[in-house]
């Protein structure tokens, strides 16, 4: 199985990425965000630093199939990520002592949500649930069933 990186829709998804990191360190003096390698199949998609420091781990995902309005209605702010990805994110936060974070970038409207998930101990700064449902399973399609997290990210940071 290849990577989803080395697809078309794979590289808009990178692109998009980028954008939306950018925006979060065009509004923040100081922070500096590190990539885990695209080539590979990481736990986590980032780290930032302020300055040299470790400040959070950082789960990136873009949405292409709704606006702001459409995910605070329809979808009731309410983020889907793949709850494995969640516990290894958690996880590998809470072995380095910083909180895990996460960048939505909502490409419709050029927007970026930003939620803290959890704080340095691992637990749980916002309300989530999980349950066995079926989502698509890559960018480039497909679909799955599998167990899926939903992070409520009506308090997130809207950066624009």
């Amino acid at each position: 199985m290849g990577l989803d990186v080395n697809t078309p829709k794979g590289q808009i998804a990178v692109i998009d990425e980028a954008r939306a990191i950018g925006i979060f360190l065009d509004c923040n003096d100081g922070y500096r965000f590190v990539h885990t390698p695209k080539t590979k199949a990481s736990k986590v998609d980032g780290l930032l630093l302020k300055g040299d420091q470790l400040v959070a781990v950082i789960e990136t995902k873009c949405r292409y199939d709704f606006d702001l309005e459409k995910f605070r209605g329809d979808y009731k702010s309410q983020w889907l990520v793949t709850l494995d990805k969640v516990d290894s994110a958690r996880a590998m936060a809470h072995q380095l002592n910083v909180p895990l974070v996460g960048f939505l970038y909502v490409e419709k409207d050029r927007t970026l949500l930003v939620q803290r998930i959890t704080d340095e101990d691992g637990l749980l700064c916002v309300q989530m649930t999980s349950e066995a449902t079926r989502t698509q399973e890559t960018t480039n399609g497909g679909s799955k069933v599998r167990n899926n997290a939903y992070i409520d990210m009506s308090r997130a940071k809207v950066y624009q």
